[in-house]
């Protein structure tokens, strides 16, 4: 596949992945927000303690989905996974220090620092995250065909009797 798809895919799957982040947002100003701030902003309103679960069930989310499926939500929809460098599956060290670079990528809003980082990188299109856990983002092929079962006696007696 061109690079320049998975590139496009990879924003879409980022888009979805920053709706999931939003409704985990409203979901946590709305349960432990500060309602007296509910005039400024949902941002606002999870100053302090609520901020910092938040902070923590994102890097759960982001974390947590690509440990067990190599996918987040918007990964799976759009077709994509985390892999270690070398095409093998990423196990639990590559993937926490892939998701803790994850906030420098963000810096300083909205992934400026790991999109300047995916176009440095030239046709690996790696984010910061990715070239400190020596993980890439690659498209999900599709699967093989399960193996044929051995031919039972019945199968090969048929056979040998044609």
């Amino acid at each position: 596949m061109e690079e320049g798809q998975i590139l496009g895919r990879r924003v879409a799957a980022a888009l979805v992945d920053a709706g999931v982040i939003l409704v985990l947002l409203v979901l946590i100003a709305s349960l432990f927000g500060n309602d007296e701030l509910s005039n400024r902003s949902l941002w606002a309103e999870t100053q302090g303690g609520p901020r910092v679960v938040f902070f923590l069930l994102t890097f759960a989310y982001f974390f947590g989905s690509e440990l067990v499926w190599a996918q987040t939500v918007g990964k799976r929809l759009l077709g994509l996974r985390v892999v270690r460098a070398d095409g093998s599956k990423a196990g639990g060290g590559p993937v926490f220090i892939r998701n803790l670079v994850r906030l420098v990528d963000w810096l300083p809003a909205l992934y400026i620092v790991g999109a300047v980082a995916v176009f440095a990188t030239g046709e690996r299109r790696q984010r910061l995250g990715d070239l400190a856990a020596g993980t890439r983002v690659v498209s999900v092929t599709a699967p093989e065909p399960p193996e044929q079962p051995p031919p039972t006696a019945e199968d090969v007696l048929a056979s040998v009797l044609r």
